[in-house]
């Protein structure tokens, strides 16, 4: 950037102080450009620091040249208190920015430009006129030519700046435009001329909203508007139509061009384009109303429950319920393992056929085309050909190509998903094994969801925040009768349709899972009743009440801990605790 322009008006007539006065313009130069760029700081005041040392030598040589040719001992002092006043002043300036980076600001730009202006134009040619013995110009005179040269100068950089300007303009992404007081475009920047579609020879007013949707149109006359007459920002947003149906969404701040007397002068406006978060925007609404509208669909209403008085020989039924309940889930484990088994069997043999049948297929294809191939070398009228043909035709063989790999593909990832199920029903029914041995909590965890899914996916969402708890030794299938029973609670606490977290974690000598729901939650009245043996609130045939029952009792064979947390109208929290050996 040039703040201001070196030229032969500005010598003075010699030559070792021209090319002094030329190099502290520069220096000037660089000192504005590194402002108005935003350079770091330090770089800003080594820039102060060589105009102060290099000022400093030029007036030494000023002053030495005048005492050197007998100057006006007058005109002398004069000269040298002003270059003792510039350093003072400009040292000054260099300490405040130490401690204030914005110091160096405009105001110190523009005293240095008068300054220096002053001082060669008026100063130093008063000074050279009188050295080399040219004709005396009056003071008017001289003050006059500097006014002339300093306009156009000042000119000349105003023209190079607004150069700089629409350079830097065409360079960005965005729409920038200046209007005059009619609102018609004086200039667009050519991401601008690109976006509106309109040569910049070609653009008015009219042909410039044409390119507005019609819907748009008004809010952004009204913005405009609004901008001009109260002398105030806008931002708005308006949809471009291009050519092919092509709709641009523009995010665009309008601000007033205000001349020094008050008046406006116009216009200018920046403007970006935000299709692509308009479209995200649309798309996010979009699942919204789906997400919502399956909400409502999976809104239903439980039956009111009931509660079960407590039988009197309390103790003696919980023995008698956790016995009939271990020996119901021994024998449906030992079920369960047995159907497992004979299931896995044939669907080995179906996973490996199927796998056979793929490559055997893929072998038959081959041959078709050889087929193919070997028709298409023989007579069009060979019998042969044409039976061929007749065959390929009447089975439709180009679908049966596409189709048979398909077919036996979805068959394979129907016999993996089986294979899964099966593996997971396995580990699920040891509930006969007593014995304690390494168990993954989190595997667990894992294998009970898949078995309880189609229980729990049209209640709730379920969302997994495990903490990797490392294998402990317990009794595995026990502790996954808790899990199931504690989740299968918390899909039927839900009543329309939430989510239930499952987290796991560890403290020194404890390792706990969590199971929370967003249901209607436990009234704390009753709150202290729901691990008694029958105890429930469902309606009579929906429930024996010996899932909790049976759960605490497991975690206190364990030596563990079961902690409640329960919110009416919010949900409820199981946290249990198992120690580590």
């Amino acid at each position: 950037m040039t703040i201001i322009t070196w030229n032969d008006q500005l010598n003075v007539g010699i030559s070792n102080i021209d090319n002094q006065h030329q190099k502290l313009v520069d220096i000037l130069n660089q000192l504005d450009e590194a402002v108005a760029l935003g350079y770091k700081h330090k770089k800003i005041l080594s820039l102060v620091d060589e105009l102060i040392d290099y000022t400093q030598y030029h007036f030494q040589e000023e002053e030495q040249l005048m005492l050197q040719a007998n100057y006006d001992t007058a005109q002398y002092d004069k000269h040298k208190l002003e270059h003792d006043d510039f350093i003072k002043k400009v040292s000054q300036e260099r300490q405040m920015a130490v401690d204030n980076p914005d110091a160096v600001s405009n105001v110190l730009l523009d005293f240095l430009v008068s300054w220096i202006m002053d001082h060669i134009l008026y100063s130093d040619k008063q000074m050279a006129l009188a050295l080399n013995k040219a004709q005396n110009i009056e003071d008017v005179e001289l003050r006059k030519q500097q006014a002339d040269i300093m306009q156009s100068n000042l000119y000349s950089a105003l023209r190079e700046s607004e150069k700089r300007f629409k350079e830097l303009a065409d360079q960005l992404p965005a729409l920038i435009w200046i209007t005059n007081t009619q609102h018609i475009p004086i200039f667009c920047n050519r991401f601008w001329v690109e976006t509106f579609g309109l040569p910049k020879q070609k653009i008015t007013m009219d042909n410039w909203h044409s390119a507005i949707d019609p819907n748009d149109i008004e809010l952004v006359k009204q913005a405009y508007q609004k901008a001009s007459t109260e002398l105030c920002e806008q931002q708005i947003e308006y949809r471009l139509n291009r050519p092919g149906n092509r709709v641009f969404w523009m995010l665009e701040k309008i601000v007033p061009r205000i001349r020094a007397n008050g008046h406006i002068a116009g216009l200018m406006g920046f403007g970006m384009d935000i299709s692509l978060q308009k479209q995200a925007e649309a798309q996010l609404e979009t699942l919204v109303d789906q997400r919502t509208q399956q909400l409502r669909e999976a809104n239903q209403y439980l039956e009111t429950e009931k509660d079960q008085q407590i039988s009197l020989n309390q103790q003696l039924i919980e023995v008698q319920s956790h016995l009939v309940q271990s020996e119901k889930m021994a024998s449906l484990g030992q079920l369960a393992a047995g159907v497992a088994h004979e299931i896995n069997n044939p669907l080995g043999y179906i996973y490996s056929n199927l796998n056979t049948l793929k490559q055997y297929i893929q072998d038959l294809l081959k041959i078709v085309e050889s087929g193919q191939k070997l028709a298409d070398h023989l007579p069009d009228d060979d019998p042969a050909v044409q039976e061929f043909l007749r065959l390929q035709q009447s089975a439709d063989l180009d679908f049966m190509k596409d189709d048979i790999p398909d077919l036996v593909q979805e068959a394979l990832e129907g016999a993996t998903r089986a294979k899964k199920i099966v593996q997971d029903l396995r580990d699920f029914s040891r509930i006969d094994k007593q014995d304690k041995s390494p168990f993954d909590l989190e595997a667990g965890i894992d294998a009970t969801l898949n078995i309880v899914n189609n229980e729990i996916k049209y209640k709730a969402e379920v969302i997994k925040e495990y903490a990797g708890v490392k294998p402990f030794v317990c009794v595995g299938s026990q502790i996954n009768q808790v899990i199931l029973n504690l989740l299968v609670n918390a899909a039927q606490a839900i009543e329309d349709f939430g989510k239930i977290y499952i987290r796991t974690g560890f403290e020194p000598n404890w390792a706990w899972f969590e199971v929370e729901d967003t249901g209607k939650g436990i009234p704390p009245d009753i709150q202290s009743k729901i691990f008694d043996p029958f105890f429930t609130t469902k309606p009579v045939g929906k429930g024996t009440g010996l899932g909790l029952s049976l759960s605490y009792k497991i975690i206190q064979d364990h030596q563990g801990k079961v902690d409640l947390l329960s919110t009416e109208g919010k949900g409820t929290k199981f946290r249990v605790s198992l120690p580590i050996p």
